[in-house]
């Protein structure tokens, strides 16, 4: 086989990686034509370090393309590089204000921009029509169509002023699922026109505002086809860049989510999405083989079971991307003020009483996903900060024992109960209304996830909404929930 066909099937993969520098491994992977690498939480210890592991990446190669998974909220792989986390995309919907949004994402891509990071792999603009959906919560703008589509073309135009590139998801839509594709494989059995007047909605707004790239999703659509999208010739060519015009780069998913690895290999699954259309293959693992993956790729060619042809347009897709990236001007940040604003905002909307400098906080929140970490610890961790006085515990599933000793805790003491997606989550609905009718005393709940969670709180208990795991807006209502009445 030739050099170019090498060049090729190395230039559709996008790999993750272990450590906070390349690997000798991954450098002669990026010399022999890598197209992308994607980096998490594992890869990130400081701004100086991030900005020395992207040079040290394109020394070897200056038009490889370095992207992070950036969306805002709880979860921020930047954390330790990044003192202003970008809000989460509800609550910039719930603001309603696109100037805002731009300006909140023009703040978070040019921070990427100045470590050396290209493609932000966001916004999500999945409609979150399901609040029983266990994936998107507040990853995504809002419930309706329109909410989506606006502020995802303003979270688009905002990255696209920073310089660098931003990348709608999951394609066609993961906003009415009730299965997490980490864990297995969903089905959206929704009409085409349907599926059209919501799902599609968004990314036809988001293609028409110029996104550069598109992720798939590893979901069953039956209107279209009986193969997740992401393995889908009828989707990602037919849907996506025949009837949608979409001209970019077409990025998979992670190809090691169960969803996908249920049935095949991930060597496997990387030929048959790169045969349906997509131009990079995604293995975000940190083991993940760009060697092997590659040879896999050649040898599928080789078979005559992947055309030459279209692995060199995803590759050449690639590149041009990276072409036009490196001609991009990059532009300063605001130094986190929109963050701030949208903090400021969230709250001053709403009542907090005062309750003191010493509540007991019982932080009700999901479980650790293997797709993220969280930045800080829960609830307890952000009183604690503002209010040294105060003490808590974090529950992320059900136990009894913890439940009775955190009620015990909080007696004699103002009680705040934090919640997150608990409409989804009966282990958590059952906590809090223990919670509530135990504790003789002030009582007040923080939802902090989607708030569809306010109506589960009784009238006659105070409550407040952030709409996402944001620091610096549960900083925010901490400082006023522990002022002295």
């Amino acid at each position: 086989m030739s050099d170019q066909l090498d060049r090729d099937a190395a230039g559709s993969l996008i790999v993750g990686f272990n450590g906070t520098t390349a690997s000798d491994e991954l450098l002669r992977a990026v010399a022999a034509g890598l197209g992308a690498v994607i980096l998490f939480t594992r890869n990130v210890e400081s701004a100086e370090q991030v900005a020395a592991l992207t040079a040290s990446l394109r020394a070897v190669r200056p038009d490889l393309v370095i992207a992070i998974d950036h969306e805002g909220g709880e979860f921020s792989h930047l954390a330790p590089a990044n003192p202003w986390p970008l809000s989460s995309p509800r609550s910039l919907g719930e603001l309603d204000d696109v100037d805002l949004t731009r300006s909140a994402a023009r703040d978070a891509a040019a921070t990427l921009a100045s470590l050396g990071i290209d493609l932000m792999l966001a916004p999500s603009v999945d409609v979150n029509s399901n609040p029983a959906n266990p994936i998107i919560s507040t990853r995504s703008f809002g419930t309706t169509a329109e909410v989506v589509s606006r502020h995802g073309v303003a979270f688009v135009q905002g990255v696209q002023e920073a310089g660098i590139a931003a990348c709608p998801k999951h394609f066609p839509g993961h906003g009415d699922v009730a299965v997490d594709s980490h864990l297995d494989l969903p089905r959206v059995d929704r009409s085409v026109e349907q599926v059209n007047a919501v799902e599609l909605a968004p990314f036809k707004a988001t293609i028409a505002a110029g996104a550069d790239v598109i992720m798939s999703a590893h979901i069953i659509f039956s209107a279209y086809d009986d193969q997740p999208a992401t393995l889908s010739p009828r989707i990602l060519q037919g849907l996506l860049r025949d009837e949608l015009g979409f001209t970019g780069v077409i990025t998979t998913d992670a190809l090691e989510m169960q969803a996908i690895t249920k049935s095949q290999s991930i060597e496997d699954a990387t030929v048959a999405s790169i045969r349906a259309g997509a131009d990079l293959a995604m293995i975000a693992i940190g083991e993940a083989d760009p060697r092997a993956l590659t040879d896999r790729l050649v040898q599928a060619v080789g078979e005559g079971t992947l055309d030459a042809a279209r692995l060199a347009e995803a590759a050449g897709r690639v590149r041009a991307l990276a072409a036009t990236l490196a001609a991009r001007p990059r532009q300063p940040g605001l130094d986190g003020a929109p963050t701030r604003e949208v903090a400021a905002r969230t709250v001053t909307r709403q009542d907090f009483p005062g309750l003191g400098g010493a509540p007991y906080v019982v932080d009700l929140t999901q479980g650790l996903h293997p797709a993220w970490n969280p930045y800080f610890s829960g609830l307890p961790e952000v009183f604690a900060k503002v209010a040294p006085g105060s003490a808590g515990v974090v529950l992320r599933g059900e136990d009894h024992e913890a439940l009775t000793e955190a009620q015990n805790a909080a007696i004699g003491r103002p009680l705040v109960v934090g919640v997150q997606d608990a409409v989804r989550t009966p282990w958590m609905r059952a906590a809090l209304q223990s919670l509530l009718e135990s504790h003789e005393g002030d009582v007040f709940v923080l939802c902090t996830g989607i708030p569809e969670d306010r109506a589960l709180v009784p009238a006659a208990v105070p409550t407040a909404v952030t709409y996402g795991r944001n620091l610096v807006v549960l900083e925010a209502a901490a400082q006023l929930l522990t002022r002295v009445p």
